[in-house]
């Protein structure tokens, strides 16, 4: 008798947690785009504590769902004075297959910029990152006006820029686990998240 090969198996429902409503038109805009099949909670668009993201995984876990992936800026977690209690929850979820934390220091738009350069410039806040972002996407605004738009998704996935920004972020990441790097060094973890995506689209 032949061996027996054992399959490796493929998620088959996820879902896609964003801390503010700029993670989560950006994860349904790029959901549509991609073809991706994940579901974005929460579905009104708010922004959330750090406690409840906390709750929500373990909802969405409880639900049934293979997999959750949480987006969040680190900035938020600062401002929040919440520090401690991230680090209790990546200690809570760091072995377990089913969750993915995908922080971005400052915030999300730092994954934004990638798109266009790469830099390791010490942002020390989601402003800064916003100002620079600017300077590419003019028009660019956390206001519910411009974000509901798919358009500006559009652009950052167009001419292998999202191509560019999981190859330099995921350098920036080695670099910044090799050390020796300042308090405010800049990197996102948003392009392991969208490498997952890829992985397991059925």
């Amino acid at each position: 008798m032949g061996r027996r090969i054992s399959k490796i198996k493929k998620f088959t429902s996820y879902a896609v947690l964003g801390d503010g409503q700029t993670e989560q038109y950006y994860l349904e805009h790029l959901k549509k785009i991609k073809g991706f099949k994940y579901i974005v909670r929460p579905r009104l668009f708010k922004s959330i504590t750090i406690e409840l993201a906390d709750e929500l995984i373990q909802e969405m876990l409880d639900e049934g769902y293979d997999m959750v992936v949480y987006f969040t800026d680190y900035d938020t977690i600062v401002k929040q004075g919440k520090i401690a209690k991230y680090n209790k929850i990546l200690a809570k979820y760091r072995k377990r297959t089913d969750v993915v934390i995908c922080e971005s220091m400052p915030s999300i738009e730092f994954w934004f910029l990638l798109h266009y350069i790469k830099t390791t410039r010490n942002f020390q806040n989601a402003g800064e990152v916003l100002k620079e972002l600017k300077k590419y996407i003019p028009a660019f605004s956390k206001e519910s006006s411009f974000l509901e738009k798919q358009k500006w998704v559009e652009e950052l996935c167009g001419d292998g820029k999202l191509t560019t920004a999981m190859t330099t972020s995921s350098e920036i990441l080695a670099e910044k686990e090799q050390g020796n790097v300042g308090d405010y060094f800049p990197y996102t973890k948003v392009g392991v998240g969208i490498e997952w995506f890829e992985k397991n689209r059925n």
